[in-house]
């Protein structure tokens, strides 16, 4: 067992958690759901899995959910593992923390993404700050709780040191992160109406690291932010090698950042 504190948020994810669920308990030594009173089978799964189980009620402010937990949650470690309900750790994953001499004081960890049962190991995936001290880091307070639609959980961003010096490292071999496409495209509505009020109010958390945080101050509101994360993700990070696949996925992704670009450039003239 590996001596981390796996923090699982649902709602109604009882598809989703008897995938990835029966791995995090095979490995990690302390696995919560905390959960949204659920009307599905989500609790029962988890509990018929051993998982403990945590009820969340949100009362429409700050903290929102994934904060909650570090507040309220009282694990046996200091290193908590924020895994969502529709991701799955793999074996090169858990072979990659076993052998880390742990000096940072946490981690990035990356995703590839399954699209139309593909999983898509060329192209954007994802890559959060998820697997931390839960003594030394915070998700921040912003002024969103009136922009757009995301309710109880907190948006796209990175929870940030409460300290100076903390030092941030990199978990290369990714997860498996499923995601239905009509899902995908409901959910990211969502958040691209959520992005444009951040961008309009320019309440964002600075990111932890120095350079993602340059980049994504140039692009957020950026002319060509649909094209530059396109040619990123489609042709530098080899997402064509996936075919009609990769190129549907692609431009999902451009969809959505032209959505964001688009509503930025009405806003400014």
């Amino acid at each position: 067992m590996i001596n981390i504190s796996v923090i699982m948020v649902t709602k109604n994810e009882e598809v989703n958690i008897a995938r990835s669920l029966p791995v995090a308990v095979k490995y990690f030594d302390e696995v919560f759901v905390v959960d949204s009173h659920s009307t599905d089978r989500t609790v029962e799964i988890a509990e018929k899995l051993g998982a403990t189980v945590r009820q969340f009620d949100w009362n429409g402010k700050y903290p929102k959910k994934r904060q909650w937990c570090l507040e309220n949650i009282k694990t046996k470690h200091d290193w908590v593992f924020m895994l969502d309900a529709d991701e799955i750790v793999t074996d090169a994953f858990i072979n990659e923390l076993k052998r880390m001499s742990w000096k940072a004081d946490g981690y990035f960890v990356k995703s590839d993404i399954v699209w139309k049962g593909k999983r898509l190991k060329y192209g954007m995936g994802n890559n959060k700050l998820c697997l931390f001290r839960r003594s030394v880091f915070h998700y921040p307070i912003v002024d969103d709780l009136d922009i757009g639609n995301l309710g109880e959980i907190e948006g796209h961003y990175q929870p940030v040191p409460t300290m100076p010096n903390m030092r941030i490292g990199q978990i290369y071999n990714p997860l498996i992160h499923y995601n239905k496409k009509n899902n995908w495209v409901e959910r990211h509505d969502k958040y691209a109406e959520w992005e444009i009020g951040m961008n309009e109010r320019n309440v964002w958390p600075l990111d932890p690291i120095f350079h993602r945080e340059l980049v994504k101050d140039a692009l957020r509101t950026a002319r060509l932010r649909p094209y530059v994360f396109f040619i990123y993700g489609y042709i530098l990070k080899g997402g064509f090698l996936h075919g009609k696949v990769g190129l549907d996925y692609a431009l999902k992704r451009f969809s959505y950042n032209r959505r964001i670009s688009r509503a930025a450039r009405q806003t400014s003239d």
